[in-house]
């Protein structure tokens, strides 16, 4: 392979890698305005076009399109964490119910949320669960949250939000 080649199909493979991570980063469900994810996008997409032999145009317009691919996987895999986030709203309270019946047949809660008898809610396409799960010495707490706002309960509390 001739090294011009070499040099696009590496293109490639970095535009592939800033998309992935584009998807990874908005999974997390952070503010889409933070550093991480912007820095993250502008410096890929910068190393995708100069990756590739050619003119500055060229280069540019390749700089153009690995940020706009960038901004669209890093907007699924926000919209992944938001249909998460949406169902722990939807399922949430169903999590409290399942701990409450665990309790009450094993008199203890369980050390984690895999040891309930159905998949725990709230799940995203590449990460785990977004509902945080803790064990108390009298008790535990859920949690989920986004940028914005967090959701807590208890064994004694519903969710409530909390910004």
């Amino acid at each position: 392979m001739e090294p011009s080649h070499q040099r696009i199909v590496v293109a490639l493979l970095v535009g592939l890698v800033l998309c992935a991570t584009g998807f990874w980063l908005g999974e997390e469900g952070g503010s889409p305005w933070a550093g991480l994810p912007i820095v993250t996008g502008l410096l890929g997409s910068l190393l995708v076009a100069f990756t590739v032999p050619g003119r500055l145009t060229k280069k540019a317009s390749l700089a153009v399109t690995a940020t706009a691919l960038y901004g669209l996987t890093f907007f699924a895999g926000l919209s992944s964490y938001s249909s998460a986030f949406a169902e722990c709203i939807e399922r949430g309270e169903g999590v409290r119910v399942l701990l409450a019946e665990y309790h009450r047949t094993k008199s203890a809660y369980p050390e984690s949320l895999a040891q309930l008898e159905t998949a725990a809610p709230c799940g995203r396409i590449s990460r785990p669960t977004i509902l945080r799960y803790e064990v108390k010495t009298d008790g535990y707490d859920l949690r989920f949250g986004d940028w914005l706002v967090e959701h807590t309960a208890s064994e004694s509390e519903m969710f409530m939000a909390h910004k």
